[in-house]
């Protein structure tokens, strides 16, 4: 048992009203509070032990305080029955809190782990005790629950299983039910009706809701979203299919009676959309020209609106080193929750246009700083639930906000400043417009106070600008994915949170903003499983050596959701670049085998990715001499050439992307001098085991066997062959004699074979004999580092312009071909590397700079040259078509993969020739 006891109980309970108990100022009942302090007594107590909200008749007071009375909800003692009117509006989280406040359901996302949680709390103490740990499959990826209307009951999804289970007996002896219930591909997020009749599942692979009974867990129907998305028109034309939308988490309104039928089921599209109007003709289009998607239906006929739209920001308040404003777009729309008439929809904004990264063209060298303030902003929008429209002046830019905060309370520009990094949870106290969200790498809550007509009071809380969930002296709680507050007056002063990484449940205190304690939820980490959780720690995390300041601006989650893709096309050094998935990154059967990364075969090391740790997200990074504290950039050991500052350290000979070996730094390395810290030895291992999202079960069987034929028929393996769906590996082992500048990969050249078609690998054009080196080489020693790329794994399928920075593109969708200055025109034309086809139903824009909104559009006419690659009469028709993406879509890691073909006449494998010297 772990006894976590509220501080400053006494300032609380000053001014009690009619012999109630006082509660925090961020929570319903009547009386009137001062200032901070707590609520006093409500003209209307709560009914039976269920413990509903108090009754009318508070007044609100001034500064941080009350909220008037929301009306009795009770019960006639104990729980309530099942079946009976659940009063508030339902959405599922990674912990939920039964509505008597004395139960906590949590799930554990990387340890199969629920766990069940007994409360004992009053406005004086909150205790947490463990009551059991249930295991669900240590890879079935617990991601969501909620609470039955009987409060003995807990629904949970499991993401890979695809299966909503249920938890029995939370008042007494908690165990799993054996009936379970089938979902569709990946679901993410689960509410439940206000009857609490039914359950509502977003499946965020099919792009459907499944609707389920409660009682039996029998599917009732699924609801699909994906002809919504496709006459909405922002995917160009399109039919309607699985995998168009990923609906990632979902609301169910309550109106307070017992009807279901008059109720709705708003869903968040987790990916942004294209923007049909009101796109600038300049290149602030690249941040405003995509908007935020829900989808809602009502209870009674099931019928799909047309989607909602989050309009995008025009001005983040935070200017480029050019002096340039710059916008973002709502994306990753993490949560959902309903308040007073709203919806509350938590967002990456995500700003992907150039200059990124530190700019020295426009300022001096060092303080290059504004670059890494304007890529990825949290953000909270707001929808007007009646209208079913945004209500745009109500949408907060969380950035920008606390930024201010920061500011006006003259915080020192340092790590006691933290931005919410990944807003990834939201929930309001109790009857109250008090919002809480939780940063996933940030490690901390921040508060929103919204006025009564929903407009912003303000940020963070007279004593603390956020909730840290890492207090001085308490256990730690890294990486949170739910918080759910407690429901009734005397325990509403309390929240829980949920942490990924540490496994543990913190207790936050409403009343003075801080982290009480947290108890553990499963057990530690164990064996090779410790650096997984490690490297994902440092994959997610923004704080410390991991971006500008340890603030939180940025981290490698925030571009890669679940280590996945954002679906955005960033303008980069080497031109506009789609988010790659980093499922295909390892061959999940061989685990030695890796790819080529990045879209122009520059990188052969997860290591390397240092360079975006430092460049991209104005972190230290983590390949350095010493650890600290402080953390310093002057820790850098300097691998790349570039001139030394202070106390850093460099390599003798270069060891960044192609040249050297940057795994070779690390403390268990070859070379010197080696880095204080293995940290990227851990991400490695982390995404070593990133999984590629399931197929969508609702594909039609014949299409994709027929497409599968068509895939062979056609030459697709020519390029997508082997069980990583590319033929893009790293044949080599990087070190100082392959890679090195004069190195074996310069110095070795491959043939392209007679038949091989010529245009498809052009670094071997130049040549009469079609032999190139492996590695790029340039005479002028100026331009190697801006055009090093492995030669043998590019491909010309027809998506760059042979001329120009006006991008290969279908009707409707703009591509510039521009570098990160958005001047200089991007690299490509000797072609690009080879992507996997693992999860492609998450890939969507597709191709290196978004260019086909759909798979049907990557095989359509604007790209010929890429479906003809080693098919040369191969033009599908509706029907083929049709095939071939249900045969794509299906392809994750349970499918036989296929070989390279064989029967071509040649090898399309240009890489295969691997000469004496090259070890494989």
């Amino acid at each position: 048992m772990s006894l976590i006891r509220s501080l400053s109980v006494l300032a609380l309970v000053a001014g009690l009203g009619a012999g109630l108990g006082a509660c925090s100022s961020d929570s319903p009942g009547g009386g009137t509070p001062t200032g901070d302090g707590g609520l006093g007594g409500a003209d209307g107590a709560a009914a039976g032990a269920d413990g509903g909200m108090a009754g009318a008749g508070g007044t609100p007071g001034p500064g941080d305080g009350g909220v008037a009375g929301q009306g009795g909800q009770g019960g006639q003692g104990g729980a309530p029955a099942v079946g009976s009117v659940r009063k508030s509006p339902t959405n599922g989280s990674a912990v939920v809190v039964t509505s008597n406040d004395q139960v906590a359901v949590a799930v554990n996302r990387t340890a199969g782990r629920v766990s069940i949680f007994k409360l004992t709390l009053d406005p004086s103490a909150a205790v947490t005790t463990k009551v059991v740990d249930l295991d669900v499959g240590p890879k079935s990826e617990p991601w969501s629950a909620v609470i039955g209307n009987d409060d003995d009951t807990a629904y949970v999804i499991l993401r890979h299983d695809q299966q909503v289970i249920r938890i029995k007996g939370l008042k007494s002896t908690p165990s799993i039910d054996t009936v379970k219930a089938s979902t569709g591909s990946e679901p993410t997020g689960i509410a439940i009706s206000p009857s609490g009749l039914t359950l509502f599942v977003a499946n965020w692979a099919d792009g459907t809701v499944t609707v389920i009974d409660a009682a039996t867990l029998a599917v009732k129907r699924t609801v699909d979203l994906n002809p919504s998305l496709a006459a909405s028109g922002m995917i160009g034309t399109v039919s309607p299919r699985a995998a168009l939308a990923h609906p990632r988490s979902l609301v169910v309104t309550s109106n307070g009676d017992a009807a279901d039928a008059d109720e709705k089921v708003y869903v968040t599209e987790f990916f942004s959309q294209a923007r049909a109007s009101d796109v600038p003709d300049d290149d602030s289009r690249f941040d405003v020209g995509r908007q935020g998607v829900v989808y809602a239906f009502d209870i009674a006929t099931y019928t799909v609106a047309a989607p909602i739209t989050i309009a995008p920001v025009a001005d983040t308040g935070f200017p480029d080193s050019k002096g340039t404003k710059t916008g973002c777009f709502p994306n990753q729309l993490y949560a959902a929750a309903f308040n007073n008439g709203r919806i509350y929809v938590t967002s990456v904004c995500e700003s992907p246009r150039g200059p990124t990264g530190p700019d020295i063209q426009f300022v001096a060298p060092g303080t290059a700083t504004s670059n890494f303030k304007t890529q990825v902003h949290a953000a909270v929008f707001v929808i007007d639930a009646k209208e079913g429209k945004e209500l745009p002046a109500q949408g907060l830019l969380l950035t920008r906000e606390f930024d201010k905060l920061f500011t006006a309370r003259n915080l020192p520009d340092d790590a006691s400043r933290r931005f919410p990094l990944i807003p990834n949870d939201i929930t309001f106290a109790t009857g109250s417009s008090f919002a809480y969200v939780t940063s996933y790498g940030s490690d901390a809550v921040y508060r929103i106070a919204y006025k009564a007509d929903g407009t912003l009071e303000q940020v963070g809380a007279a004593s603390q600008p956020f909730i840290d969930l890492k207090p001085a002296g308490k256990p730690a709680g890294e990486l949170p994915v739910g918080i759910a507050s407690a429901h009734g007056i005397t325990t509403a002063p309390y929240a829980f949170v949920i942490n990924e990484n540490s496994r543990n449940l913190s207790t936050l205190s409403f009343a003075t903003q801080i982290t009480l304690g947290a108890v553990p939820a499963t057990e530690a980490a164990t064996g090779a499983e410790v650096a997984i959780n490690r490297g994902r720690k440092f994959f997610v995390t923004g704080l410390g050596r991991w971006s500008l300041g340890g603030q939180g601006w940025n981290s490698c989650e925030a571009c890669h959701p679940d280590g996945l893709t954002d679906n955005v096309t960033w303008f980069f050094a080497r031109g506009p670049r789609q988010t790659t998935s980093l499922d295909g990154s390892y061959d999940s059967k061989d685990k030695k085998r890796r790819r080529v990364f990045n879209w122009t075969g520059i990188f052969d090391e997860v290591h390397d990715f240092e360079l975006n740790t430092r460049g991209n997200s104005g972190g230290v990074g983590a390949i350095v001499h010493r650890a600290g504290p402080p953390v310093s950039a002057a820790d850098r050991i300097i691998f790349d050439g570039a001139p030394l500052v202070a106390d850093q350290q460099a390599t003798p000979t270069p060891q960044a992307g192609l040249s050297g070996s940057t795994t070779s730094l690390m403390p268990k390395g070859t070379a010197a001098p080696k880095s204080a810290l293995p940290d990227w030895d851990e991400i490695d291992e982390y995404i070593k085991e990133v999984r590629a999202p399931r197929a969508p079960v609702s594909l039609v069987a014949a299409d994709v066997t027929a497409g599968k034929a068509l895939f062979e028929a056609s030459g697709c393996a020519g390029c997508h062959g082997t069980s990583q769906w590319t033929i893009s590996t790293v044949f080599w082992t990087p070190n100082e004699e392959n890679n090195k500048a004069d190195g074996l990969l310069r110095s070795t050249l491959y043939t392209r074979p007679a038949q091989f078609p010529a245009a498809l690998n052009p670094p071997s054009m130049t040549d009469p004999a079609g032999k190139a080196p492996i590695r790029f080489t340039n005479a002028d020693p100026a331009v190697v580092g801006a055009n090093d790329q492995i030669n043998c794994v590019l491909r010309d399928v027809g998506t760059f312009p042979a001329t120009g920075t006006a991008g290969v593109a279908p009707a409707g969708v703009v591509i510039k071909e521009v570098r990160a200055n958005m001047i200089t025109p991007a690299q490509g034309a000797t072609g690009f590397n080879i992507p996997s086809l693992l999860g492609m139903g998450t890939g969507a824009p597709y191709f290196h700079a978004g260019a086909a909104r759909t798979l049907e559009e990557a095989f359509g006419e604007t790209f010929d040259r890429h479906r003809r690659a080693f098919g040369e009469n191969f033009r599908p028709d509706a029907a083929q078509l049709r095939q071939l993406v249900a045969y794509v879509l299906s392809i994750d890691e349970s499918t036989t993969p296929h070989p390279v073909p064989t029967n071509l006449g040649f090898s399309p494998n240009l890489c295969d020739q691997i000469p004496p010297g090259i070890i494989k």
